[in-house]
């Protein structure tokens, strides 16, 4: 396991954000993250978000789901003891559509972009906010990676979710709501 203090550390661009979610979430949350830890120690790349939403899991009694239709990330978090993390090999918007429990925070991350071309990520991103509204209530926090200048994963979901009232908290790297 990582230790928390080097965690933190490597977090990077999306350090004000995950800081940002971390005091908002209640304790004992229920975190389900799309896209999972694909590559150990991938900080830079893809922030090893698994490994953190599951270190404050571990420490407030909570759970965190994480959904990815590659493999990889069931692999790794059974080979790093995750043990407040279920990972899910599947379609992320199915696996949000069948859901039934009640989220604290949305982490959506499951579709890599391409800054050049944002629209296949952001329509991804979209149908799984979409699949996944009937699982959050007043209070619950949705974030999406990847986002620059307005440009990202994120652009459809925050259109979205403005439509329904949400609250933006933070526009960085990582855009934070709450519903």
């Amino acid at each position: 396991m990582v230790d928390s203090q080097v965690m933190w550390d490597q977090l990077g661009v999306r350090f004000e954000a995950f800081q940002l979610i971390c005091d908002a979430l209640p304790d004992a949350p229920t975190i389900v993250e799309t896209g999972s830890i694909r590559k150990l120690g991938n900080w830079l790349g893809d922030g090893q978000s698994t490994i953190v939403w599951n270190a404050i899991a571990s420490r407030t009694g909570g759970t965190v789901t994480t959904i990815d239709i590659d493999p990889t990330g069931a692999d790794l978090v059974e080979q790093l003891e995750l043990s407040h993390t279920t990972a899910i090999t599947a379609d992320s918007v199915v696996t949000l559509r069948n859901m039934t429990d009640p989220v604290d925070f949305l982490y959506l991350d499951a579709f890599d972009i391409d800054f050049a071309a944002p629209e296949p990520a952001q329509e991804h991103h979209l149908r799984e906010i979409n699949a996944a509204w009937h699982l959050l209530r007043k209070g619950s926090l949705v974030a999406v990676d990847d986002n620059i200048d307005g440009v990202g994963k994120g652009r459809m979901v925050a259109e979205f979710l403005s439509s329904r009232n949400a609250v933006e908290l933070l526009d960085s790297y990582v855009r934070v709501w709450r519903i």
